[in-house]
């Protein structure tokens, strides 16, 4: 997290879902993907970007396993922060003042943003929440947040230039990376600090890019989820899969290179 905030944002809202839609025409409307975007301004400005939210959902499965969204995404793009706010302050009153947002209520999840600096990272930050919890019935709140670290990054980047990387590196010849256990204990986005987004990330670099039954852990891990199957905690499956996983995801970083 870049003190920025792309943080999954799950909370019931007073409003009608079909309020935030509205029924009028968006200047400019497409469907990417599973996603249907509308904007305040011409999308060809950002055709790139769209390509990229276009494939998200591929790369995602291809790494987890977790299938095809479900159901639509819907994501509201403003020109303007002053747009974007005054939208949230009418539609969504309590939703906090953050670059962008993902809101899920009992319908289709929503993605909401404006045209900042960082528009390509905060929304493939949270195009993966909603892709997430578009399959997925739960998300462990460290491992939601790891993932979209994890993808908001271009994907020639994903393995190796990550900005976590350095200081995941740094902090593990120090032995001062979160365990897996501790992340498990946090339920609330307030317990989320910079460290614990960083070593939420390595874990699922870890995962992703260490020992093949790491990987197939939390596949299974994720596909018990998708099944309705109790998944139990993940640190638990991953110790029965990976004797000594703390020793191995040290290791992976010592030895990560290309």
């Amino acid at each position: 997290m870049r003190g920025r905030v792309g943080i999954a944002i799950l909370f019931a809202l007073l409003l009608s879902q079909d309020v935030a839609r509205g029924e009028e025409r968006w200047p400019d409307e497409r469907r990417a993907g599973p996603f249907v975007i509308h904007a305040d301004f011409a999308l060809r400005q950002i055709e790139p970007l769209i390509e990229q939210l276009a494939a998200l959902q591929s790369d995602v499965d291809r790494a987890l396993g977790v299938g095809t969204a479900r159901e639509e995404i819907h994501l509201f793009l403003f020109q303007r922060k002053s747009t974007y706010l005054g939208y949230l302050r009418e539609y969504f009153p309590t939703a906090p003042d953050r670059r962008a947002l993902f809101i899920k209520q009992r319908g289709p999840g929503m993605v909401f943003a404006y045209r900042s600096d960082e528009l390509d990272v905060d929304l493939r930050h949270e195009c993966t929440h909603a892709l997430l919890h578009a399959n997925l019935s739960i998300v462990p709140l460290w491992l939601d947040e790891g993932l979209a670290e994890y993808f908001e990054v271009p994907p020639k980047d994903r393995a190796f230039d990550n900005p976590h990387l350095s200081s995941v590196r740094w902090k593990r010849r120090f032995g001062s990376l979160t365990p897996i256990v501790e992340l498990e204990r946090i339920e609330e986005l307030e317990g989320m600090g910079r460290a614990e987004y960083r070593d939420a990330w390595a874990w699922v670099h870890f995962m992703l890019h260490g020992p093949e039954p790491a990987r197939d852990e939390l596949r299974r891990y994720l596909r018990d989820i998708r099944e309705l199957n109790p998944p139990g905690q993940l640190s638990t499956r991953l110790a029965r899969s990976l004797p000594d996983v703390d020793e191995h995801f040290s290791r992976h970083f010592r030895d990560w290179s290309r």
